[in-house]
């Protein structure tokens, strides 16, 4: 769940952009960025060619995994990128035995991005549960739909709400809904860790 803080020519201070990698990853980092129209910091990460020497600081963040019982993800848009690294660093590095929820969500089907990664660990590792959730999903669509809290409406049954951790990571309006719908669920404060994306 860290971050590195970005130098980009031309402009005053650093922009900050989450790991994606896992922390096993020695030869670099991997970073997810929302390439806007006009954007200072990711027209210059677009611009970048193999070999470009790039100057930043890092790793920076405090957003970091727990040692709750049982551990539940949420992320909307690119805010999946800290939360990618975490999973990763849990299943695949360290091999965590703790059941743990995937709940991402997107608005189009061609959005999907990393969707038959996630997929995949879900069939590799029997205590890692993912699902997509599509606020504007095509017909035919047979996963969640709607907001991520809709789907979290659904399936809170299946976790032990005095044994688990949430991680959140997206927009400010996401965060305090899904922040609002665990404190019903009687999770407690200090077991809610989250980290907002702007924009």
């Amino acid at each position: 769940g860290q971050y590195i803080m970005l130098k980009v020519p031309g402009l005053v201070g650093v922009r900050q952009y989450s790991i994606a990698s896992a922390p096993s990853m020695d030869h670099g980092i991997e970073l997810l960025a929302d390439i806007v129209p006009g954007g200072k910091g990711s027209t210059y990460l677009a611009g970048l060619e193999p070999g470009d020497t790039v100057e930043f600081m890092a790793p920076a963040g405090a957003f970091v995994v727990k040692e709750e019982s049982e551990l539940l993800f949420v992320a909307t848009g690119s805010g999946i990128a800290p939360i990618k690294s975490m999973i990763g660093d849990l299943l695949v590095d360290k091999k965590d035995e703790r059941r743990i929820w995937l709940y991402w969500g997107m608005r189009h089907s061609d959005d999907n991005f990393w969707f038959e990664n996630f997929a995949r660990m879900a069939q590799e590792y029997e205590n890692f549960n993912f699902d997509m959730v599509l606020s504007q999903a095509p017909e035919g669509w047979e996963l969640c739909k709607g907001r991520v809290t809709d789907c979290l409406a659904g399936h809170n049954k299946e976790w032990d709400s005095a044994k688990i951790g949430a991680y959140v990571c997206g927009n400010k309006k996401m965060i305090e809904d899904v922040k609002a719908w665990l404190s019903k669920q009687e999770v407690l404060p200090e077991r809610v860790h989250q980290e907002q994306f702007y924009g």
